[in-house]
């Protein structure tokens, strides 16, 4: 006797076989929302993501950015990548103002990656690469916009200088770097391999904290998603966007039961993946038997979209931290905290190109293998 799962999958997939070509893809279309309607008995009646009011409602992983028709149609990038099946399933980085694009970037986020140094360099080299950058960033060099960095450069060169003060800064840079994303800075590469045309802006995202490891995705499409740390009780993620085709990518997203997968814009991703590794993983079966209503206890509440949206606040109100705390003088740090990283990834990325070059060839080289922000669009 097949299990409940078995018939679940094997069913769509040999029907689908004995159809023709023309209508094959409403066949799967229409067994993939019987497959999500049959699961409801596996979520307690809310793998549709319905609330008590009937009103159709996002999982833990937070609310769906809300996109009017009308928005769609002004958005000409928007309505040239995404079908009217994707749009359900698109989401997207919240931005305030329309030069917070420049936020998604690759940036210095510590006086260590400023000064370009590692965490166990001692005075002299401090010193040395204080000076090389302070000829390049002066703003009698570089303009007006690098005064602010300038600012920060006096900063880190006083925090660095000074032994005493450099191991107490140390002691928080890597507390931070452990605590929220487990060592790992944001170069701006994504994760995820890329198999798509280079003018393909559509990208798949998994949130990984709210998936329950049902493996539907994996097993429709496999050449797109993989299980990561465990086959049987572990989450997928997508390792190679564009690995199927797009009939075949947006079914399996269709079949998703808890809805964690989402299109995404491909200049959002790496952020996102970033952002990823800051979120906590329950483990699924408290999260099953919170959906069966057994559990009081609420959940996590990290999600890779509010992490990004947090790292793009903290960049957009970097500088007016720096004036609160002082920093217009150059005085050391004594500690590393998230709106300092915020600081001076802002100061770093207002820039002129031409400086970032020259001062930290590492860090330009890391955002020019990124997609622009707004690239041709294409289609597949």
């Amino acid at each position: 006797r097949r299990s409940r799962r078995a018939q679940r999958w094997t069913r769509p997939r040999r029907a689908g076989r004995l159809l023709e070509p023309a209508t094959r893809v409403a066949s799967r279309r229409a067994m993939s929302c019987a497959a999500r309607a049959a699961s409801s008995s596996f979520s307690a009646g809310r793998s549709l993501g319905r609330s008590r009011g009937g009103v159709r409602a996002r999982p833990r992983s937070g609310p769906r950015v809300p996109r009017s028709a009308e928005s769609y149609e002004n958005d000409s990038s928007l309505a040239l990548v995404l079908s009217p099946e994707a749009k359900e399933y698109y989401r997207e980085v919240s931005t305030e103002h329309e030069d917070d694009a420049r936020f998604l970037d690759a940036a210095p986020c510590d006086f260590f990656e400023l000064l370009g140094v590692e965490t166990d360099a001692d005075g002299a080299d401090v010193k040395s690469a204080f000076r090389k950058l302070q000829r390049v960033v002066h703003p009698d060099v570089a303009g007006a916009s690098a005064e602010p960095l300038a600012v920060l450069l006096n900063a880190a060169y006083a925090t660095l200088l000074d032994d005493a003060v450099r191991a107490a800064y140390r002691e928080t840079v890597e507390a931070s770097r452990r605590a929220f994303l487990g060592g790992h800075r944001f170069d701006g590469k994504p994760v995820s391999r890329w198999n798509g045309a280079e003018s393909e802006r559509r990208a798949v995202f998994v949130d990984e904290s709210a998936c329950i490891g049902c493996k539907s995705c994996v097993l429709y499409a496999p050449n797109t998603f993989e299980m990561v740390e465990d086959f049987n009780a572990g989450r997928a993620r997508c390792t190679t966007q564009w690995g199927d085709d797009l009939e075949t990518t947006q079914i399996a997203i269709e079949l998703c039961p808890v809805d964690c997968i989402y299109w995404v814009n491909r200049s959002q991703l790496p952020l996102l993946e970033y952002a990823m590794r800051g979120c906590k993983r329950e483990d699924i079966a408290i999260m099953a038997r919170r959906r069966s209503g057994n559990m009081g206890s609420p959940p996590s509440g990290t999600n890779p979209f509010a992490n990004a949206e947090k790292i793009v606040k903290l960049r957009r109100e970097g500088k007016a931290y720096v004036d609160e705390v002082g920093g217009a003088g150059g005085a050391p740090y004594r500690g590393h905290d998230e709106k300092l990283s915020g600081a001076i990834a802002s100061a770093w990325l207002a820039l002129p190109r031409g400086a970032r070059e020259k001062g930290w060839p590492a860090w330009n080289a890391a955002g020019d293998e990124r997609p622009l922000a707004e690239p041709g669009a294409g289609s597949r």
